[in-house]
C-alpha cells in the first residue's frame, strides 16, 4: 500500500514537472498531537481549471507525551480547489481533500513500538497572493489515520 501511495505522488510530481511551483514552510498545531513544523509544496496541475492544483505537506508534531521517547510525524498529500473572490484578487480561498500517512513511533518499559496509519483529509483555507510571497492558513480535518483536526499556517516562495 505504501508503495501505491508513493508512486501515485511522484506520477502527480512527474506529469507536473512543466507547472507552477511554490515551496515554504508551515506552524501546525493538531489537537491530538500539539505543535508540528514542516515543508510544503504545492503544484498547480494542468488541466481545465486552473484553480486546482495539488498540495503536499510534511509534519513533524511535538506531542506532550509522558513516554520517554515519543515522535510523531503526518505526510499528506492533497488537491485543492481555490475559488477567486470577487473585487478581492489577492485572497483566494479554497477547499479540497486528499490522503495522509501518520506514523507514531515510542519507547517505553515494554520496549519499542510503532504504527503507521492511511487516511483521508478535508482542507478549508486561505491564500493571500502577493508578488513574491504567498501566506496561508488552513484548516484540516483528518478523518482516519491522524484522526484530528489541525491548523496550519505559512509562507510559500
Amino acid at each position: 500500500m505504501r508503495s501505491l501511495v508513493i508512486a501515485a505522488i511522484a506520477l502527480a510530481f512527474a506529469s507536473t514537472a512543466q507547472a507552477q511551483a511554490k515551496i515554504g514552510a508551515q506552524l501546525s498545531w493538531g489537537d491530538e498531537s500539539d505543535l508540528g513544523i514542516g515543508p510544503r509544496v504545492e503544484v498547480a496541475l494542468p488541466s481545465q481549471s486552473v484553480n486546482l492544483r495539488f498540495v503536499g505537506s510534511f509534519d513533524y508534531f511535538f506531542p506532550d507525551n509522558s513516554r520517554t521517547d515519543y515522535s510523531y510525524w503526518e505526510l499528506n498529500g492533497n488537491l485543492a480547489y481555490s475559488f477567486v473572490a470577487q473585487g478581492a484578487n489577492s485572497i483566494m480561498p479554497y477547499v479540497g481533500g486528499g490522503l495522509n500517512i501518520a506514523t507514531a513511533s515510542w519507547t517505553d518499559v515494554g520496549g519499542s513500538n510503532s504504527n503507521t496509519e492511511m487516511g483521508l483529509n478535508l482542507l478549508l483555507g486561505t491564500q493571500f497572493e502577493s508578488k513574491n510571497i504567498t501566506p496561508y492558513v488552513e484548516l484540516r480535518a483528518e478523518l482516519s489515520g491522524g484522526e484530528q483536526f489541525v491548523i496550519a499556517g505559512g509562507f510559500l516562495f
